[in-house]
């Protein structure tokens, strides 16, 4: 008898339902809302997903992409809305006081993008459609928005390390951002890169500094790191961790941006799962954030003296950042699929519509602004 049941198969765990020692299980979500049967006495994974398995990863997957493509129309649609009644709000008042020339409303909207208030719209619709997404979509997906910040493990001295790698991050991916642009360059092909110093009032780098270092990357890693890795992690947290960077890499439609975003979504995704909560991905995401912003700040203003005082500190925090990814690289490891995993990670998400739809748009306005750049 006691051979019998020492020979027995060990139950799955619901939450890592594939046994893989590389994960953090207490992120994972219950598989058993994918393979009901997985709680029934017997029951084994196989190595390839059946057909009903494979619909129900995609319904998932599917609905990532469905909630971003409604958050790519909605935020459009609401900053165009927004936009036109500051430009008629504005009219009326130049009206009162002058006539009006025929193309006043191609002139208004060029002023417009200059203001704060530009700034201020834009950052209401990204960041009011991120949280009405993240919302609606946990829902959808039965994730409790407290699931997402049930911070384990987390104390100050890690928040601080992962500050130092987030920014030696920003540094090494700033670097290869301007080698491949030379490369294209080198080539005769000019990379579209968006100008985001346009910072002159007080008002302006005040909505700006509002927006880059709080709103942003608050709404950001909620959507990102938050309703879209959780889903996609449902199956592999590798896959979900790759692929939910590089959604946000795509999501900022340039090279530069896309290099940085994708290799710190890397890690801003591994500092999630390992914690299981979205705080330490936020606080590294506003470090790198901020930075970007003072060297802007400083850089605008002409503050010299301010400016090479605050890249002294910072190049240290950089090399200290240096010897802890070091450290880390060595003492931790990424999560790894196993090969059940890998027969339900990309070749199921590259069947899933939606979920490749959102990813296609996104490259697609990527390759049009470049082919822009370059007419």
């Amino acid at each position: 008898m006691n051979e019998q049941a020492n020979t027995e198969t060990p139950a799955i765990n619901p939450k890592n339902p594939f046994r893989n020692e590389t994960e953090f299980t207490d992120y994972n979500s219950d598989y058993g809302e994918i393979v009901p049967q997985i709680r029934m006495e017997g029951c084994q994974i196989p190595l390839f997903p059946n057909r009903r398995e494979k619909s129900r990863i995609r319904r998932y997957e599917n609905i990532v992409g469905g909630f971003l493509l409604g958050h790519l129309a909605l935020m459009n649609l609401l900053f165009l809305i927004l936009g036109e009644i500051f430009i008629w709000l504005v009219s009326l008042s130049d009206g009162a006081i002058m006539e009006l020339p025929e193309n006043y409303h191609s002139l208004a909207w060029e002023y417009f993008t200059g203001t704060s208030s530009y700034t201020a719209i834009m950052m209401l619709c990204i960041a009011g459609c991120s949280i009405l997404v993240t919302y609606f979509g946990c829902r959808a997906t039965k994730i409790p928005i407290s699931n997402l910040f049930q911070t384990k493990d987390f104390n100050f001295r890690l928040a601080l390390s992962y500050i130092m790698i987030a920014l030696l991050i920003q540094t090494v991916t700033a670097w290869l951002a301007i080698g491949i642009e030379e490369l294209m360059e080198g080539v005769g092909i000019a990379s579209y890169d968006p100008d985001l110093s346009d910072m002159h009032d007080v008002k302006s780098i005040m909505m700006d500094f509002i927006y880059g270092v709080i709103v942003a990357p608050i709404t950001e890693e909620l959507l990102v790191r938050g309703f879209v890795m959780k889903n996609l992690c449902r199956v592999s947290q590798r896959f979900g961790i790759i692929m939910s960077a590089f959604f946000f890499g795509v999501w900022h439609e340039n090279i530069p941006q896309f290099v940085l975003a994708f290799t710190a979504g890397c890690f801003f995704g591994y500092l999630t799962v390992k914690h299981n909560s979205l705080i330490p991905s936020i606080i590294a995401h506003i470090s790198v954030n901020l930075c970007a912003t003072i060297f802007d700040i400083l850089d605008t203003k002409h503050l010299d003296t301010a400016y090479d005082a605050f890249n002294i500190l910072y190049t240290m925090m950089v090399l200290a950042g240096a010897v802890l990814l070091i450290k880390m690289l060595i003492t931790e490891r990424f999560p790894r699929s196993t090969p059940e995993q890998a027969e339900r990670g990309v070749r199921v998400a590259v069947t899933s519509p939606l979920l490749m739809g959102v990813l296609l748009c996104h490259i697609g306005s990527m390759v049009f602004l470049i082919m822009e750049e370059n007419m």
